[in-house]
């Protein structure tokens, strides 16, 4: 029985790991639950081990409602939440729970200031590729490979739960492993401003810039806050801080949920800066996209479930990974908790109070076409034609290329529009253009500023 009940007990809490980090801020979620440890299930009270007296207080006073409603939705019935100031590690761990990070053992060798830990799997293995978000990766591929270099700056951006903070810390990987010298630092904007002024209070507002303008690799998370945290006096110190990595050409990476011109901040400087980068967003994932996301999230949690079901999931959540990858997690926990078989309407019953996004408005491929015919010097009808010369091929693989990503238009209805191309010359485009991009610093450059522009 006791063995049941840990079962029980890490199951719950590994599937609540998966979907607290956008309940209560990830800020919140990386100093104080991260950490936290599952120590009873006792019918509907549910004990928790945090990691220090602060942390209890902190989440009895802010969270502890969020906890309880979290937990009573994954189990399926009410459940209540202790808090237990708890120090030591139960031997067995939630298999979808990532491993704690403590903050100790991520403080940066140069520096008196903690970066959030990176989460393991938030690396380029783990991302799924997809029309959704291609460009965003091989920009972001491309800054791991050559950080500080070709671009400075990388701008995330896109609505909650679309892989922008995966990326963002796939480059952060990546650099650990392929330059170990190189100082990665990952924190959200709250974060920096709470660094900021409890360096003030404490009169350490000198050691505080040495230590952000000494890094090397700067990732910054959930930008869009920076204004509405202490206002002036926040932006202003980011903006010197982004500045002096700026000009000394160190790698800076920006996460936000809307693009640069959109930021509600007061400096038109720092927004300046923040376009003058590559500014790459991300968009809600196709059916096939999220299937292939749910497949990698189920084969790498150890998690058996049909590929009919996993489709199951995935048609019904449109518009945000996180919650695609947490009703999986509150599926196969209600079957693991409740002891019963998966089905189509068991599925449905479960997820159906998962919300989806609409989906943003779209430019049309007209105004693509005719915006890249203006860039190459060309006709939109040549575009449509069957001529086949350098300028104009370039052009039309460079239209296809931008209507997939940007529109929702299928192959067949893209390639009717160019001129009646079948879907297999459609195909052979877009790679063809995506393949460059990866490789081709020009080119990345080129489909950057025409998706900014198209985007106004």
């Amino acid at each position: 029985m006791a063995s049941a009940l840990l079962a029980s007990r890490t199951e719950l809490w590994g599937a609540a790991l998966e979907v607290l980090p956008e309940k209560v801020g990830r800020v919140t979620f990386d100093s104080f639950l991260r950490n936290s440890l599952p120590l009873e299930l006792d019918g509907s009270d549910f004990v928790l081990g945090v990691p220090s007296p602060f942390a209890r207080a902190w989440i009895a006073e802010r969270h502890l409602r969020t906890l309880e409603r979290c937990l009573t939705e994954l189990a399926g019935q009410p459940v209540t939440v202790r808090l237990e100031v708890a120090s030591v590690e139960p031997v067995e761990r939630p298999q979808s729970a990532s491993p704690p990070a403590p903050l100790h053992d991520v403080i940066p060798t140069r520096g008196a200031f903690p970066s959030l830990p990176l989460n393991p799997k938030y690396t380029f293995d783990h991302f799924v590729v997809g029309t959704c978000n291609q460009f965003a990766h091989a920009a972001a591929t491309q800054v791991a490979k050559a950080p500080g270099t070709t671009y400075s700056v990388l701008f995330l951006h896109s609505k909650v739960g679309l892989g922008k903070t995966h990326l963002m810390q796939a480059v952060g990987h990546y650099v650990q492993a392929q330059h170990p010298q190189l100082q990665v630092v990952y924190i959200s904007a709250e974060q920096f401003v709470n660094h900021l002024i409890n360096s003030i209070r404490d009169n350490r507002t000198e050691s505080f810039r040495q230590h952000y303008r000494s890094v090397d690799i700067w990732l910054v998370d959930d930008i869009q806050f920076i204004a509405a945290i202490e206002g002036q006096t926040s932006e202003e110190e980011f903006f010197y801080t982004f500045n002096a990595l700026y000009e000394t050409g160190k790698q800076i990476v920006i996460a936000s949920d809307c693009p640069p011109r959109q930021l509600q901040i007061m400096n038109e400087r720092l927004r300046s800066r923040l376009q003058q980068g590559i500014v790459a967003d991300l968009r809600p994932p196709d059916v096939d996209t999220r299937l292939a996301i749910v497949e990698k999230k189920a084969q790498a949690d150890g998690i058996a479930i049909s590929r009919d079901l996993l489709m199951r999931i995935a048609q019904q959540i449109e518009s945000n990974v996180r919650v695609l990858e947490g009703a999986l997690l509150k599926v196969c926990a209600h079957a693991s908790l409740h002891g019963v078989d998966l089905t189509p309407p068991l599925i449905d019953e479960i997820i159906r109070d998962y919300a989806t996004n609409t989906a943003p408005s779209r430019v049309s491929i007209d105004e693509i076409a005719g915006h890249v015919a203006r860039h190459f010097d060309v006709s939109v009808e040549q575009l449509k034609s069957a001529r086949r010369s350098r300028p104009i091929s370039d052009a039309r693989q460079v239209a296809i290329f931008l209507a997939r990503e940007m529109t929702d238009h299928s192959l067949h209805s893209i390639g009717k529009f160019f001129g009646g191309r079948d879907h297999s010359t459609v195909i052979h485009s877009y790679r063809k253009v995506s393949e460059s991009i990866e490789r081709d610093a020009q080119m990345l450059w080129l489909i950057n500023n025409m998706k900014t522009a198209l985007s106004e």
